[in-house]
């Protein structure tokens, strides 16, 4: 969980606009493997809402990305390359608005952007607070897994209301 977390959970939170907040409730499901020196989940499914009305619904199955669905279809980006899929060509062909949402990129990668800021001052495209809001989300739904409970929480205070 907190693997496909670190890179797909906080894509999608990118995507929602949601980077510096967090879900107000999550549940999940999972599987560990009883014959693994880990005990982590290596199956699982979950679902977390947002304040704003998005569901982010996730599993260990399929391709590793993340997709954003809408009222004109689907958009999947590949986490490794960033390859782009969707349900129709016209959607990744149609030049974006300004007015669109646009994920953007650290030029040079993640590593370069924050030395970058180290040298020359600012915030890295990947901040603290949107580092700890991803690692707080991926704890959260394996305490959801473990409990086998459904989660609220209040982002704004980090803790359950």
């Amino acid at each position: 969980m907190t693997d496909r977390g670190a890179h797909v959970i906080d894509l999608a939170q990118l995507g929602n606009g949601t980077d510096d907040t967090g879900p107000i409730e999550l549940k999940a499901a999972g599987e560990r493997n009883a014959k693994s020196i880990y005990d982590t989940f290596w199956k699982y499914n979950f679902e977390c809402q947002y304040a704003n009305g998005v569901k982010m619904i996730g599993q260990s199955d399929g391709d590793r990305g993340v997709r954003f669905e809408g009222t004109d279809g689907w958009l999947f980006i590949a986490v490794h390359g960033g390859a782009l899929s969707a349900s129709s060509e016209s959607i990744i062909k149609e030049p974006l608005k300004d007015s669109d949402v646009q994920l953007g990129r650290a030029p040079g990668g993640h590593q370069r952007n924050f030395l970058n800021c180290i040298q020359k001052g600012g915030t890295p495209f990947a901040s603290a607070e949107i580092g700890h809001r991803t690692a707080t989300l991926c704890h959260l739904l394996n305490i959801a897994m473990i409990t086998g409970k459904t989660l609220k929480w209040d982002p704004g205070k980090s803790k359950s209301p």
